[in-house]
């Protein structure tokens, strides 16, 4: 075996993180007692053609041996933090599976399907994970739906998943099979001790806590440098959880269990062409496409709004991170609905991402968490509501695989991103796939009325963003002035 698949193999061994969830993961777990909080991302594949079936389940045999963290469940302590576990009784043939749509096997009956799959909830004693093989789709093509509960993982982390288990030629590859996993029986074996020794180590948690602060406080005194960086801290995380939402959209504002999946292709040079000519990043013109849209679409309804209240994830992902795992913080934007002029969108975008960035406290959220995990169930969970509800929207922008990928000789033309909606209107994340953008717009049945028109908006809205571009390269070239070059913002999203 090579020192490179040697390297894949090692770095799948531990995709996901740790055993033990963290507390930003446990509480999106036990968040959903509120059903509204379900926290199911869904991935749909389309392929060019149905994939050997023989090849896909062996396949998944070598993925789920591969990565221990699809073969494992979560142990949910009623003390401490909840820990992944060996399931003992892991059966592939629950967690793959096999559907034909009926004819004409259209796109709207693949993403209907795929939503009802999205909103059945996981089997909370099984690994929270499901794939479907969807034959029939029009064109002689077929479809793969993935689900993956997001404790698993955020958006990145499926990235870098599926960039180091999906195929590089229509032909079968030589793998070499992992080792069994000895750690992982271990930890099956070992789970159910696991809360125990948490409530043990209370305590000298508790001490190692309180000889810590005195620690602090002893430098603090020694070094007034330190002692100037915690007290800028504090203002900051002042700044960042006392940050409050705009008003919602008046009609927006309904919640129910209905999902509905919707998709939107832009070509990705088109993208990056607008990108050019705002002098600013995808992202930018991503969300100022969208915010566009919006407006449109109350326009359209005839409720003009001024500011939309918008959460997109900025990531927390450090140069030698594990891969896998959650590692994102979210913040709240107060969206320019009304701003017309789409440079201007750019600019309040770039501004209020160089700002975000800026904070020291940036991701005081996640810090907070272990104390929110801590609150009764109830208080936890009308807590997390509160924040998400507040949103109107959640927007996220995911890097994708730039060449060729197949799935057990099937190659892969579109990858659909449909994350959740825990308790907001609407979620829309962007994944770029070998030269197309796809857009994946999941959407509350109740708070999204008129679907087709908010698609249609949508589009609009981004074709006045590429538009952009398009007259940037008719244009001859002019030199740039420092007075009116933006900044650009290089917020990497993921959810």
């Amino acid at each position: 075996m090579s020192d490179s698949s040697q390297q894949i193999l090692d770095e799948l061994q531990h995709w996901g993180g740790p055993a033990e969830l963290s507390a930003f993961e446990a509480v999106m777990w036990r968040a959903e007692s509120d059903p509204r909080l379900r926290s199911t991302t869904t991935s749909v594949f389309i392929l060019d053609r149905v994939p050997d079936w023989p090849r896909l389940y062996a396949g998944h045999q070598w993925l789920v041996r591969a990565v221990p963290r699809f073969r494992q469940r979560v142990l949910d302590p009623a003390i401490g933090l909840p820990t992944w576990v060996e399931d003992g009784r892991f059966n592939l043939d629950y967690h793959l599976r096999r559907l034909s749509l009926p004819a004409p096997g259209s796109e709207r009956q693949l993403f209907d399907l795929a939503q009802t799959l999205a909103m059945v909830p996981f089997d909370r004693v099984r690994p929270p994970w499901e794939g479907t093989l969807v034959e029939g789709l029009e064109g002689g093509r077929a479809a793969y739906v993935l689900k993956l509960h997001h404790a698993t993982s955020d958006g990145l982390g499926i990235m870098q998943l599926l960039s180091r288990v999906l195929g590089r030629t229509r032909e079968p590859s030589r793998r070499a099979m992992p080792k069994p996993d000895i750690a992982g029986a271990a930890r099956a074996r070992s789970g159910t001790r696991s809360a125990m020794q948490q409530l043990l180590g209370l305590p000298q948690q508790a001490a190692g806590t309180v000889s810590a602060l005195l620690g602090a406080a002893r430098r603090y005194v020694a070094e007034p440098e330190a002692l100037r960086a915690a007290l800028d801290y504090g203002k900051s995380a002042q700044r960042v959880l006392g940050a409050k939402p705009v008003a919602g959209s008046p009609i927006l504002k309904r919640r129910s269990l209905d999902w509905r999946f919707d998709a939107i292709e832009i070509a990705l040079d088109e993208l990056k062409s607008a990108a050019r000519a705002c002098q600013g990043s995808l992202n930018d013109v991503f969300l100022a496409g969208l915010i566009g849209g919006f407006r449109r679409y109350h326009e359209a309804m005839g409720v003009p709004l001024k500011q939309m209240p918008i959460g997109f994830p900025i990531s927390l992902r450090k140069e030698g991170d594990a891969i896998g795992g959650n590692k994102f913080a979210g913040m709240q934007y107060p969206a320019p609905i009304d701003e017309l002029d789409p440079i201007a969108r750019v600019r309040h975008i770039q501004a209020f991402v160089s700002d975000a960035r800026g904070e020291p406290a940036l991701g005081v959220m996640v810090h907070l968490m272990p104390v929110v995990m801590c609150l009764p169930n109830s208080a936890m969970t009308a807590l997390t509501a509160a924040f998400t509800t507040a949103q109107d929207a959640q927007i996220s922008n995911i890097p994708g695989i730039a060449e060729d990928v197949y799935m057990a000789g099937a190659k892969l033309t579109h990858f659909w991103p449909f994350a959740p909606i825990p308790g907001c209107a609407m979620m829309l994340a962007m994944i770029s796939h070998n030269g197309r953008c796809c857009i994946g717009l999941n959407s509350d049945r109740a708070a999204v009325v008129e679907p087709q028109l908010l698609v249609d908006c949508l589009r609009e809205g981004l074709q006045e963003m590429l538009a952009l571009g398009t007259t940037a390269a008719n244009k001859p070239a002019q030199p740039a002035h420092s007075k009116t070059a933006g900044k650009r913002s290089r917020a990497t999203v993921g959810a």
